[in-house]
This record gives C-alpha cells, structure tokens and sequence, in this order.
C-alpha cells in the first residue's frame, strides 16, 4: 500500500512539474516583474503562487462534481485531457506560444505597473489548462482509492506549487545563469515528457470506456 502510494505520488509530482515548468514561469516572472522593486516582487510571488495553488486544487475536485453533473465518463475526460495536453507537449517542443512569449504579449498591453499576479502568472503560466486537466484526471473520481488519490494529489500539487514559488523568488539569478538557450532547451524536454503523460492519459481513457487492457 506504501510502496503503491509513493509511486503515485511520484507519478503526479513528475505530470505536474512538467507541466508547471518552474524554470520556465521563473522566465515568465522576470520579464513581468523586472520594473518592480524585489519587496513588490515578493510579493507578486506570494500572491501568485496562493491564487494558482487555490485554481489548481479547487479545480480538481470541481471538476469531478462537473463531469458528474454533465454525465461525462472519467475515461472521455482523460481522452480529451490527453489530446489537450499532447497540444502543450508539441508547443512546447516547438517553442509555439510559450511562457516567455505569453508574459511579453500581455506586459506590451497591460497598463503601466499593473499587477500580473493573477494573470498572466497565477493563470495561466502557473495553473494553465495543462494542469487544470490533468488536476481532474488524476484525483479520478472512479477509482478505489479515490480520497488517497485526492489527498496525494493535494499535497503534492502543494509542493510543486512551493517549488515554483522559490524559482520565481530566484528569477533573477536563474535565467542570468541558465540563460535563454538553457530554458528553451529545457522546456523542449519538459514538452517530451508532457507528450508522453498525455498518450499514457489517452490510453488509460481508452482502457477505462472499452474495460481493455493494455500490455
């Protein structure tokens, strides 16, 4: 039971911090907030990190009262998830729309020293339809283990988010070292890795509509 446990904690710690992506929010915080003080800049942090924390938990079990409600399987949820997230996967490899270019499209309309702690940062850079998705399919309301699966869920999320909040407090420093080439490298392997999470979310949809299983 212990042993099944961490590895599905380990399972959603992998699917979120791909899909998160730290480094690349880190990227995202720098551009938005680089005309702010670092007293405003932690706390933009803070606030981020606690609205996204709130969209991403709170949407994984609202969505399983909503599927109910629209009586829609778990399996066609995780389908759509899958194809969803296989769209992230290929942005990512192919550097369309990512999070560096979505910061520096909404900074060029936002007004002067407007605060992007909700958006963009909190949604969608940190929670964004990836991880909202995946939030729903993994706590699974159909399986056995449904309130470990939740709880295992809430507490790692909580744990990827923290992550991500101490990449953006060290922006700065980040991306200076990395640099651009680093982070897009990076984000293009992150993006296999979400590509992979999402076939595996379509064949587990599959397996749970048809009752087949897969070798």
């Amino acid at each position: 039971m212990l042993t099944g446990a961490l590895d599905d904690a380990f399972y959603v710690f992998v699917t979120l911090i791909a899909l998160i992506n730290p480094i690349s929010v880190a990227a995202a915080f720098a551009t938005l907030t680089e005309s702010f003080s670092s007293a405003e800049q932690m706390q933009i942090a803070k606030r981020a990190t606690i609205v996204a924390a709130v969209a991403l938990i709170a949407f994984a079990f609202a969505g399983e009262a909503l599927l109910g409600a629209l009586g829609v399987k778990i399996g066609a949820f995780k389908i759509a998830g899958g194809l969803l997230l296989l769209k992230v996967g290929f942005d990512m490899v192919f550097a369309e729309k990512t999070n560096r270019q979505v910061a520096d499209k909404a900074k060029a309309i936002a007004p002067p020293a407007s605060d992007p702690a909700v958006f963009p940062l909190a949604i969608p850079l940190i929670t964004g339809p990836g991880a909202l998705t995946a939030g729903v399919a993994l706590v699974n309301p159909t399986d056995t283990h449904h309130y470990l699966n939740a709880g295992i869920f809430t507490v790692v999320a909580l744990v990827v988010i923290g992550i991500n909040y101490a990449f953006m407090l060290a922006a700065e420093k980040l991306t200076a070292r990395i640099g651009q080439t680093g982070i897009d490298a990076l984000s293009r392997i992150v993006g296999i890795v979400v590509a992979a999470i999402a076939v595996q979310l379509v064949v587990n949809g599959i397996a749970a509509l048809t009752n087949f299983t897969f070798v």
